[in-house]
């Protein structure tokens, strides 16, 4: 009896491995630039005015449902920000977590699609390096940030290239003396990657 419910144990375990294997996923790492600046109501009445080159890279992992559905969340090193007109540049970095619903074509070879899904992240740096070099804290910083990614990939058998634009929907300040400032991130970014698994 302990034989038979062994052999029957080993069979399941093959059988849940079997179609584990068949969850095809992709695993890998991904690096590129930041465009990075400034939006929201009080960026037009204010200096902040220039944009920020910035990096960001990190990793993924693709959870493939057949070929042209994907899930995709990714850990990303985000540097973002922007400018004034003094060319003073305001560093605003973070740890981001983006969940990306992914659709293509399907095609074998050359697979083009289209990214969308939010993205969490957490800030790490906020400060002021003005033209000669000098930094200064910013003060008040909200600590974490919500924002919506929108773009396009073309997977290039274990490689690709993508195109993004976020846009956060969290003050990048909080509310100081209970007046809230309402400018946020926003993004265009720009990275290659490739897929080891």
């Amino acid at each position: 009896m302990r034989l038979k419910a062994l052999l029957f144990g080993f069979v399941l375990a093959a059988l849940a491995f079997g179609q584990a294997s068949a969850q095809k996923f992709n695993l890998g790492v991904e690096a590129g630039a930041n465009f990075a600046n400034f939006i929201g109501s009080s960026v037009s009445a204010s200096s902040l005015t220039g944009s920020r080159l910035g990096l960001v890279g990190g990793g993924f992992l693709e959870l493939n449902f057949g070929t042209s559905f994907a899930i995709r969340p990714e850990l990303l090193y985000a540097q973002k920000g922007g400018k004034d007109t003094s060319n003073n540049t305001l560093q605003l970095d973070y740890i981001e977590v983006p969940v990306l619903v992914k659709l293509s074509l399907g095609t074998p070879g050359i697979n083009p699609g289209i990214l969308v899904g939010p993205s969490f992240s957490f800030n790490t740096v906020a400060q002021v390096v003005n033209s000669g070099g000098g930094s200064t804290a910013i003060n008040s910083v909200n600590t974490s940030d919500i924002g919506v990614i929108i773009g396009a990939e073309v997977d290039i058998e274990k490689f690709f290239v993508t195109g993004r634009y976020e846009l956060g929907l969290t003050n990048v300040q909080n509310a100081v003396n209970g007046v809230s400032s309402n400018v946020q991130n926003g993004l265009i970014t720009l990275m290659v990657g490739y897929s080891f698994i």
